[in-house]
């Protein structure tokens, strides 16, 4: 093994490992997090929104996040796109904060944080006990929209890939599951247990708008094939679960989100899960976070690389 090899192999044998070196590694963040808690909103919502513009200091980052845009909004000038860019960068920090430090400081009084639109909140609680997937985009506050699904009783459950550091996962476990009563699944084998889950009547959160490498479908995304992983609509056609979209809209200046739902799919018969009803559902779902992206773009994380993986059929054109 070279030198340049050590460091990576480091990571890997201590991935998701305790002891003193992962140990060693949390304390800072931890410390920091810490720290920024006692800030109030008013002073921190600008910190790590300036933060967030850290990004825009990686060329790629910067390249992907203009074209994406570009993609969405064939309509607007470069100086509009650069705009939506800035925010967006801003936006991304937020969503960190509202997953490391908003989550546990606002729970005891989420009701007068998060707001319901009109008809919102009777949609959502109709799914009690149904078994129902919830389908998000990295749009706003995802973390906020999906852990409100707890106090409603909906019992919700995420797959995510957990942090490397084991201290840092086990405090992510522990402050949805005590809070919000979420419970976190890790990504890999996850599909046996929501499968599970479904049939129990509990609810299951999952966001699609990320590049699938695993065996993708290739589906519109803001006009354009993105890689998209076949899991939800597999697992909504395999038990004729509802399908719906969820958001929460972050406020510009207060502490307020405003929690938004469409149903995709009601209930139905099981279905066939084969290319086309799978390409048929995802588009649906495409369509409906699209229409509320749009409505707040600045909130969406447009620095992924959502068209990074392409068909075999363009690169055989290549």
């Amino acid at each position: 093994m070279s030198i340049r090899q050590w460091p990576r192999s480091i990571r890997q044998r201590f991935k998701h490992q305790p002891g003193a070196l992962a140990w060693l590694l949390y304390l800072p963040a931890r410390l920091l997090i810490k720290l920024c808690s006692f800030l109030p909103y008013a002073v921190l919502r600008p910190l790590a929104s300036n933060l967030g513009l850290l990004a825009l200091l990686f060329a790629r980052r910067r390249r992907v996040g203009r074209q994406q845009l570009a993609c969405a909004f064939p309509e607007k000038s470069d100086k509009e796109i650069g705009r939506l860019l800035r925010a967006s960068c801003k936006s991304i920090a937020m969503s960190a904060v509202e997953a490391m430090i908003l989550t546990r400081r606002y729970y005891p009084r989420w009701e007068k944080h998060l707001l319901f639109a009109e008809g919102a909140r009777e949609t959502l609680e109709s799914y009690r006990g149904k078994g129902a997937i919830f389908v998000q985009a990295h749009f706003g506050s995802f973390e906020f929209a999906g852990a409100l699904l707890g106090p409603l009783g909906l019992e919700p459950a995420f797959p995510m890939r957990l942090p490397n550091n084991y201290y840092m996962g086990r405090d992510l476990i522990a402050t949805r599951k005590e809070n919000w009563g979420v419970e976190i699944i890790n990504r890999q084998g996850a599909l046996r247990n929501l499968l599970r889950r479904l049939k129990e009547g509990k609810a299951v959160v999952i966001a699609t708008d990320q590049s699938a490498h695993h065996n993708p479908i290739f589906v519109p995304w803001f006009g354009k094939l993105a890689a998209t992983e076949r899991a939800t609509a597999s697992l909504a056609l395999k038990m004729g679960a509802p399908v719906i979209t969820l958001w929460a809209v972050r406020h510009a200046t207060k502490p307020i989100w405003t929690i938004d739902c469409q149903v995709v799919r009601e209930a139905a018969e099981v279905q066939t899960v084969n290319d086309e009803n799978v390409y048929n559902l995802c588009s649906e779902i495409h369509i409906s976070l699209e229409e509320q992206i749009k409505l707040a773009p600045e909130q969406y994380l447009w620095i992924h690389d959502r068209y990074r993986i392409r068909p075999d059929s363009e690169q055989n054109n290549d």
